[in-house]
């Protein structure tokens, strides 16, 4: 069986000081994301491949090696894909006074679009965060 993932990432980001003490920044992140199981070979002990889902297997050995045959992951391959959009988004302000104290504000968006939803569903998402905080230098 081949396994492929791939995630390719596209970053932008700005910053901008408007004022000797005061600046402004941004970022975005733009992620497309693939993966998927390739090539799955279902030739195994059972030569038909078909499921065999409904084994009893509490009284068998489990050192027997039909335990871990292959027709039994049939749909592996469909479970294993990956689509997925991700951006992430982040604007920025920044206050620094005279004597070492700072102030920030910050925004920050996460949005995932689960493009092929499987055995968990969709874990498409929307997520959006303000945080601000206080520093001092010294």
């Amino acid at each position: 069986m081949d396994y492929r993932t791939e995630a390719h990432t596209v970053n932008a980001n700005i910053a901008y000081s408007i004022l000797p003490n005061w600046s402004i920044s941004s970022n975005v992140a733009f992620t497309l994301g693939r993966g998927n199981i390739t090539d799955l070979d279902f030739n195994s002990m059972y030569p038909t491949g078909d499921a065999k889902l409904d084994l009893d297997v509490s009284a068998v050995n489990p050192n027997m090696p039909h335990l871990y045959d292959v027709a039994y992951l049939n749909g592996m391959d469909k479970y294993s894909d990956i689509d997925y959009r991700q951006v992430d988004f982040t604007f920025g302000t920044a206050y620094r006074m005279d004597n070492g104290i700072g102030l920030n504000l910050n925004y920050n968006l996460y949005y995932f679009d689960d493009n092929d939803p499987y055995v968990y569903g969709d874990q498409g998402s929307t997520t959006q965060m303000v945080t601000g905080f206080v520093s001092y230098s010294f």
